[in-house]
């Protein structure tokens, strides 16, 4: 019984063994086939053909990947001598382009949608629809134009308001940020336009307070009434400083001041006392004129018919830099 399983299992081993020769020979076979064919359609090129070939399909598989221009520097023709330092020259203008120098004439478009992290810059972007805009725009993302000087006006008070610190905070309290800031960089220092004392004066703000003399004129609603704080201190406006100054319900402001933004004869003592009388006048600012073409049409009045009590409450004109 041992003798009959041992002559079947050798059988089987000696089965294996043939069927493992005829695999290995059919393999052989068609290797020989596939590599007689492959010789048989290379034999019908050149050496030199053949190189060429192998190069010019790494170049198109690798400008498949490049969207836009690359330009050779050597390009081979048929029976030419092929050199691996052109090849090489030709590998680098890719290799070079590749790695970091992709710009605008190599990438023809790149759909937003492949963008999904990191920041672009405004400047970057030509235009884009508002209706893809989903989120807020805070004042700091909106361009402005260069830094101005910024005027306001105030809710009418009556004139004992508390000289300079009283004005100055009035208009603090006045200014609406989100207004200013809508249009302009910066305004972080409040004053207001007026005149309190002999060393107080309108003419005096650049040196006490540091006005800037080299910018334009706005009102809150970026209307440009003036070119330079020249125009304070001559009178003469672009147009109107009213049709700028916001929100300007009257013809008048407090002032205090006269010509040239020199300290009135007139001024609520010193903007302290609210009471009638002789002592209790202002000379005021009439926003709604232009320039100083004659005494009717002065900004900083002068005329006995331009003072008024100072128990009537009347708004102050601010400025913001």
């Amino acid at each position: 019984m041992n003798k009959e399983i041992k002559d079947r299992l050798d059988k089987l081993e000696n089965d294996l063994k043939e069927s493992k020769n005829e695999i290995h020979s059919l393999k052989s076979s068609v290797s020989l086939t596939i590599e007689r064919g492959i010789r048989k359609v290379l034999s019908r090129f050149t050496r030199k053909q053949i190189i060429l070939g192998s190069v010019i399909a790494l170049f198109s598989i690798s400008i498949i990947g490049i969207a836009g221009t690359v330009t050779k520097t050597y390009t081979f023709s048929s029976g030419d001598v092929v050199s691996a330092s052109k090849i090489n020259t030709n590998f680098d203008t890719l290799y070079t382009l590749v790695n970091g120098n992709l710009d605008d004439s190599n990438i023809s478009g790149i759909s937003g949608s492949k963008i999904t992290s990191g920041t672009i810059d405004g400047a970057r972007i030509d235009n884009v629809s508002a209706s893809v805009i989903t989120g807020a725009l805070g004042n700091s993302s909106i361009p402005k134009p260069a830094d101005s000087i910024v005027f306001f006006s105030t809710q009418s008070v009556k004139g004992d308001f508390g000289g300079r610190s009283g004005a100055d905070q009035i208009c603090r309290n006045n200014l609406d940020n989100n207004s200013v800031f809508m249009f302009h960089n910066n305004c972080s220092n409040v004053r207001a336009l007026i005149s309190v004392d002999a060393n107080d004066e309108i003419r005096d703000m650049v040196a006490n307070y540091g006005v800037p003399t080299d910018r334009e004129l706005r009102g809150t609603n970026d209307v440009k009434f003036g070119t330079s704080w020249d125009n304070i201190t001559s009178e003469s406006f672009l147009i109107p400083m009213s049709n700028a100054v916001l929100p300007f319900g009257g013809s008048r402001a407090w002032g205090g001041t006269g010509d040239g933004g020199a300290l009135s004869g007139e001024h609520c003592t010193n903007f302290t006392d609210a009471s009638g009388g002789s002592g209790g006048k202002s000379h005021l600012i009439d926003p709604t004129k232009k320039s100083i073409l004659s005494s009717t049409n002065r900004v900083f009045l002068t005329a006995d018919s331009t003072v008024d009590w100072c128990q009537s409450p009347l708004p102050l004109i601010c400025i913001c830099f």
